[in-house]
């Protein structure tokens, strides 16, 4: 049965029933029933989606089928981790009010998953359980409307709003982990067991307890100095012996970001690309956040950033046109990137320079503090918003005025009016 056919049978079914709910309202109920800690059959969930029905012939019972498979649809795309919401739920990258209007695929699709959770029991639920239902159902509720969304959002609304839409998988992969999976606990805390034992490494003086190793974790990252890549060996090497295993990668490669006992491997591995590019390393750089993409390609860490000016430095032109076609956001690296690779190619073009205006367009100190008619604060804050100073120091800790220096002209170029 085919997509056109599933949505038109499925939109004709709804006009058969008493609540009448929109399509994508339906689609986030579905994928909502995916996260539930207990399976609902068709008649539990039909009344609280639909209503009631009036069906009075064989080709509307047919618009059931097409429901079924909608169903069924969804719950693979739970088993398989293809959360993302559908291509229409989109944020408008000006004005993320815009999407979130009465009746916007955004918030229809938002409100339908919470529909969906108000069939979890929360009295049932242990402390983890509550904790990613809650971080979920935040998320879901600030896309149902724009005075829920400016509330939680805050100063640097549009900035936080892109921010929460892109990393919405992983708040429902966190909750569908907890709900669905953590009930099977006596597997689950034997094999975290194992796991920590290994991460003791059956001396018990080194690091007795998990606390030690999150204290030492902790201190590993805030240091960027090449000293700290023996003890960062460590602790990777601590990881691998246990449950991160070569079978582990290669049987969760492609969601890694998406399970919670992976993301100090993430976090430890993404630094030590970042030490290594810091001290001039950047080949070894490069090949470990290429890594790190393979294993979570949707960037949750935004490794993207730093291995695109790496790439530049390296000249591998080629690998970076390839990551720019993979991440097609309007981000100040990426066009900062697509300005330096359009000039290696062009010169002093039209094409290059109309990635220039796009810049001063995208951010007006770009340029200025680029070409060092700005400065910086020493302390930068935890946040940024899109066209301020901040963005332009972030884009400057992943190496973009190496990536510059690194192109011969490319800073007299960028200065001239």
């Amino acid at each position: 049965m085919s997509p056109a056919k599933i949505r038109s049978d499925v939109i004709k079914l709804s006009e058969l029933s008493t609540k009448k709910p929109d399509y994508y309202f339906i689609q986030g109920y579905l994928m909502g029933l995916g996260v539930l800690p207990q399976l609902l059959v068709p008649s539990e969930w039909h009344p609280d989606l639909f209503g009631e029905f009036n069906i009075q012939n064989e080709t509307e019972l047919k618009y059931l089928e097409s429901l079924m498979a909608l169903y069924n649809q969804s719950m693979d795309k739970i088993i398989q981790n293809e959360l993302k919401m559908p291509a229409k739920c989109s944020l408008s990258k000006q004005d993320y009010r815009e999407s979130l209007k009465p009746n916007m695929p955004l918030p229809n699709y938002c409100k339908g998953v919470l529909q969906a959770l108000k069939n979890i029991n929360k009295r049932m639920l242990n402390t983890e359980q509550k904790r990613s239902i809650n971080s979920f159902t935040t998320v879901l509720k600030a896309f149902t409307s724009p005075k829920i969304a400016a509330k939680e959002f805050g100063e640097f609304a549009q900035y936080n709003a892109q921010e929460y839409k892109r990393n919405y998988v992983y708040f429902m992969a966190d909750a569908i982990f907890e709900l669905r999976f953590s009930n099977e606990r006596a597997v689950f805390d034997e094999n975290e067991a194992e796991f920590n034992n290994h991460f003791l490494d059956e001396e018990p003086n080194e690091l007795d307890e998990l606390d030690e190793f999150d204290e030492l974790l902790e201190l590993v990252l805030a240091d960027t100095e090449l000293k700290a890549l023996e003890p960062m060996q460590m602790l990777l090497e601590i990881m691998e012996s246990g449950l991160i295993t070569k079978q582990f990668i290669k049987n969760n490669t492609g969601h890694f970001w998406g399970l919670q006992e992976t993301r100090p491997y993430m976090m430890v591995r993404a630094h030590r690309a970042k030490i290594n590019a810091l001290h001039g390393y950047t080949q070894k750089a490069q090949s470990e956040l290429e890594e790190l993409l393979t294993l979570n390609p949707n960037d949750n860490q935004a490794n993207r950033f730093l291995l695109m000016n790496c790439l530049i430095i390296n000249k591998q032109w080629d690998k970076l046109d390839a990551l720019l076609a993979d991440f097609d956001f309007q981000e100040l690296h990426a066009t900062a990137s697509r300005a330096l690779s359009t000039f290696v190619k062009h010169g002093d073009s039209k094409p290059a320079n109309d990635y220039k205006k796009m810049l001063q367009q995208q951010n007006k100190h770009f340029i200025k503090i680029l070409t060092g008619q700005e400065k910086l604060k020493e302390q930068q804050p935890p946040y940024f918003s899109p066209g301020s100073k901040e963005e332009v120091g972030v884009y400057l800790d992943s190496l973009g005025k190496q990536a510059w220096i690194s192109v011969p002209a490319s800073l007299f170029w960028l200065r001239k009016k």
